[in-house]
């Protein structure tokens, strides 16, 4: 082909024009092209300066793809033609105001259905890349990179087979890739473990040494093989800290009843919140963490006393509100120094400011400060702290999970709360902040874990072992069960066990 670009597999030929466009996606088996026939679609696409600019020109030299943009951008990509799966690796990114590349780009004749003779799919091979498709059979084949989280190594395996073949070329891309975790149990390798098959019991807090024997029998009448410690009573959230009044010696008191757990053949959950800090921890009181996330900054308008009421700023607080919730993305919380003031009311017209003030919140000293000095509006969602992810306080809080992981002996990890991730950097970078956490406590797990999570986004299918955990209904049953089957079955064709958790019994209080 005539300045083009043949790219292949044992089971693809992907052709690029010279000129940027997709000519062929060719099933070697059958001949077959999969390419849509009315898409134009071209291999990449690059955000530059705000607006979209698509491939211009297209060649191959020497294993690096070099791409055009007009005359605006360019970018370079190592191009690795392996038997089952092509990887594509940003090199360089060549213009000024290039904020965004999206490569392997494909729009396939194809709906990613079950019965398909052809499947395709982009996996993302570190935290530098975000593909938005789960890793299944699917029409689009896409890997996005940007500036902010860093496009230089960004890494894309772009898989096409036949459906009897996928999962097999699936773990062998996740075992070959050198940034993805390894779970024996999540992914690729999920689907067929005994233990994503058990069905577990939720302890609220009094699991203990004194009363595990009555969990086991408990857990035996009903063929339940795992229990799920839930954090917030078993344990602190953050720091991990068991409760002492359950677990006098902390985690060796913690073991000990998982010990007893695992020789009557029960495994043990650890269900926390995430990266999500409690307001009694140390990260919090007495002396508050400067690492602690905020969403805004002021500055203080004139000289405050250690009793004042009332926060006095020069910057608009426009944005700023009172009301929180459990779901409710925001505090009543400031940090001044080492202070935490809470307050009930907001001025949000001249002179602004936050009334209602108590200080020295959460056993943090109240103090004077000095006009000038920098107030930070704290993030909270849950109705808990945040770590900023810029900082190790991410990594510090994912360490002290694993800690409490591995010191007791848990063998499997429920992430509640990790739908929150939006509040670490926004709902635009959720997929790379959550996702950050939960690789950074992976690496620290010495046994891996049956692991599950409130989300589910790419990156999260490496390391997770089943879908499917509903929070229980209230009322229609029936339609609610067979929806959660229905939507099961789609667990299916990301080879993922599915589940029809979670139950509540209740009793009747009346049709209302």
């Amino acid at each position: 082909m005539d300045g083009g670009v043949i790219l292949r597999t044992r089971h693809l030929e992907y052709a690029i024009a010279a000129d940027g466009r997709n000519l062929r996606f060719v099933d070697r088996r059958t001949n077959r092209d999969f390419l849509h026939p009315e898409s134009a679609s071209r291999f990449a696409v690059a955000t530059v300066n705000g607006a979209t600019l698509e491939a211009s020109a297209c060649s191959l030299e020497g294993g690096r793809l070099r791409v055009r943009f007009g005359d605006k951008a360019g970018a370079v990509l190592r191009v690795e033609q392996k038997p089952d799966y092509l990887v594509f690796t940003v090199e360089a990114v060549e213009g000024e105001g290039v904020d965004a590349l999206e490569f392997a780009r494909t729009h396939l004749n194809l709906k990613g259905e079950e019965g398909e003779p052809f499947t395709a799919c982009t996996l993302a091979l570190n935290l530098r890349t975000n593909v938005p498709e789960l890793p299944r059979p699917n029409a689009l084949t896409r890997a996005l990179c940007y500036k902010k989280t860093g496009m230089i190594g960004a890494s894309a395996a772009l898989v096409a087979s036949p459906p009897a073949s996928l999962r097999r070329v699936l773990q062998r891309v996740v075992t070959e890739a050198p940034e993805l975790p390894k779970s024996p149990l999540g992914g690729p390798f999920a689907l067929g473990q005994p233990i994503t098959q058990g069905s577990y019991l939720f302890n609220f807090g009094d699991l203990s040494e004194k009363t595990v024997d009555r969990w086991i029998a408990l857990a035996k009448s009903l063929g339940m093989t795992q229990i799920n410690f839930h954090g917030g009573t078993s344990f602190r959230f953050g720091d991990c800290l068991p409760n002492p009044e359950t677990y006098p010696h902390g985690l060796k008191s913690m073991k000990a009843v998982i010990d007893r757990l695992h020789a009557a053949g029960i495994q043990a959950g650890f269900h926390t919140y995430a990266f999500f800090i409690d307001k009694r921890t140390p990260w919090v009181t007495p002396v508050p963490d400067r690492r602690l996330a905020s969403d805004a900054v002021f500055t203080l308008a004139a000289p405050l006393d250690a009793d004042t009421a009332s926060v006095m700023v020069r910057e608009t607080t426009e944005r700023m509100s009172a009301v929180t919730g459990f779901f409710v993305r925001n505090s009543v919380t400031l940090r001044i120094e080492d202070e935490l003031i809470t307050y009930t009311g907001v001025s949000n017209t001249e002179p602004f400011g936050f009334t209602g003030c108590v200080r020295g919140a959460y056993g943090t000293r109240r103090s004077a400060h000095p006009a000038g000095a920098r107030v930070y509006h704290l993030k909270e969602c849950f109705g808990l702290y945040v770590p900023d992810p810029e900082t190790t306080l991410l990594e510090e809080v994912a360490e002290a999970n694993a800690r409490a992981y591995n010191e007791a002996g848990f063998d499997m990890v429920y992430l509640d709360a990790l739908d929150g991730e939006d509040v670490l950097g926004g709902a635009e970078w959720g997929w790379h902040y959550g996702t950050r956490f939960v690789f950074e406590l992976f690496k620290r797990m010495k046994k891996p874990p049956l692991m599950e999570m409130s989300t589910f986004r790419h990156h999260l299918w490496y390391v997770r072992s089943r879908l499917g955990a509903w929070d229980h209904p209230t009322r229609s049953h029936k339609a609610f069960i067979d929806l959660h089957v229905q939507a099961n079955e789609e667990n299916r064709r990301m080879f993922m066990p599915g589940q029809l958790g979670w139950w509540a019994l209740k009793t009747w209080t009346g049709a209302q």
